[in-house]
């Protein structure tokens, strides 16, 4: 764990003394209210997770760097006190999943679980995804093709990238599956498949997601209830054409949708501007922890006596808290 984490732990303690954040986790308003608030807030408990959700996750040093995933999600369980599902020992839970695939319920539920990165008061589950900008499609993960299309006698289709079949048939592409949709509609099985491709997808997708997208300087979070994010896919599910405006493909068991659809549906945003950090008492928190560590290094190097680096350090330490008694609204 980064050690400033370890700096957030404590601040979020105190912000739950005072009454700015809830003790305990139970639904994607209190994470989105959080979030508002840290968008246009200048005190100095906001602007240092700001500063470290720059340095850490958004900025394009770290960015494309799987890692900042992960420690985008370190932050989360801090903050709104929960566990990282990948260090807990979770097993499938099959009592709800759909009677439509009573023969595949341990497949299912594991998908479903899988889903999960957040878990709070051992019940509620938050999906984290963090996107480059540029990555206009999302992998939302397992979603198993041959139990969706199980009993549609297109078993020879399912394949991805480059259709191994005249027809082009195959989940790799749009263009295959509208062919695949259009072959189901031609044999009327294509109504079959959207009743278990519904149920499927309402029960793996049933939990609460956060998605953010990084652009260095900014970055850009979206809050969806379960409910909200299923709709955008299911509610076009009827129509082969209006499905593919939101499914793009397969790539094996991993289903893909088109981000910007998804975006467009969002009715809670925030946007984080990291341009006002320089502008801010977090400059000096900076340079000042950059001196520090220089510090350490040039004691333990010897390049100068540690009397002066002590006196010069005090020096500077006592400046950064005359700069605070100065600053307005940081408390």
């Amino acid at each position: 764990m980064h050690k400033e984490l370890h700096t957030i732990q404590l601040i979020r303690n105190y912000m739950a003394t005072k009454g700015e954040i809830d003790d305990r986790t139970k639904d994607i308003g209190s994470v989105y209210r959080f979030f508002k608030e840290l968008e246009t807030s200048k005190k100095f408990n906001s602007l240092y997770i700001l500063n470290y959700i720059y340095n850490y996750i958004s900025c394009d040093e770290v960015a494309r760097r799987k890692t900042s995933s992960r420690v985008f999600e370190d932050l989360l369980a801090i903050i709104f006190n929960g566990d990282i599902t990948d260090e807990l020992n979770r097993e499938n839970d099959i009592a709800d999943v759909p009677e439509h695939f009573v023969n595949v319920r341990d497949k299912i539920a594991g998908n479903k679980r899988e889903k999960i990165d957040l878990l709070f008061n051992d019940t509620y589950g938050i999906s984290v995804k963090t996107l480059m900008d540029r990555n206009k499609e999302i992998n939302l993960g397992s979603f198993e093709r041959t139990v969706v299309f199980d009993g549609l006698s297109v078993g020879q289709y399912l394949t991805e990238r480059q259709a191994l079949n005249p027809e082009n048939v195959g989940l790799g592409s749009r263009s295959q599956l509208r062919r695949l949709f259009s072959l189901l509609n031609e044999n009327s099985l294509y109504q079959q498949f959207i009743e278990k491709f519904i149920q499927m997808y309402e029960y793996i997708f049933s939990d609460d997601m956060i998605l953010g997208i990084k652009k260095d300087k900014k970055l850009l979070l979206y809050f969806f209830t379960g409910d909200e994010f299923t709709k955008v896919v299911t509610s076009r599910a009827k129509d082969p054409e209006n499905l593919l405006e939101v499914i793009n493909r397969w790539e094996g068991n991993s289903i893909r949708i088109n981000r910007v659809k998804l975006l467009e549906s969002a009715s809670r945003q925030v946007e984080l501007d990291f341009t006002i950090l320089d502008e801010t008492v977090i400059k000096l928190v900076n340079d000042f922890d950059l001196k520090l560590h220089k510090t350490y290094v040039d004691y333990f190097n010897n390049e100068r006596s540690g009397s002066g680096l002590k006196t010069d350090l005090i020096k500077d330490l006592d400046g950064l808290f005359d700069k605070f008694e100065t600053e307005e609204g940081l408390r």
